[in-house]
């Protein structure tokens, strides 16, 4: 019987700003070689602790990242809720997000 062998793709050049920045040698897929910056996280201390998978309890949270997928020319900014699936924006929709929140706190605070 022979056993097969899955050979990861060659590593890739991290971006500046990649937590890993070791090229990402052990994914077995191109599509894994994934640059991430650091997670921002927002705690979101008005709502309820969240239960976890282990029965403790977290604070549920906003959080954000910067993340380039090996084949993409441009980085894109993720923007989730908890370990929920987010979304990734560009930089140009990301800005107008934020400048979206902005206007609001500012009408709030006004």
């Amino acid at each position: 019987m022979t056993a097969l062998t899955w050979h990861s793709p060659a590593p890739i050049t991290c971006q500046p700003w990649c937590a890993a920045g070791d090229g990402h040698p052990n994914q077995r897929y191109r599509e894994d070689q994934c640059c991430y910056g650091i997670q921002q996280r927002v705690g979101l201390l008005s709502e309820p602790m969240e239960v976890v998978g282990n029965g403790s309890t977290e604070q549920q949270y906003l959080n954000t990242y910067v993340m380039q997928p090996a084949d993409d020319t441009t980085p894109r900014i993720f923007i989730g809720y908890n370990d929920a699936p987010g979304r990734p924006a560009t930089p140009t929709e990301a800005q107008r997000f934020a400048d979206a929140i902005l206007a609001l706190v500012e009408g709030l605070e006004g």
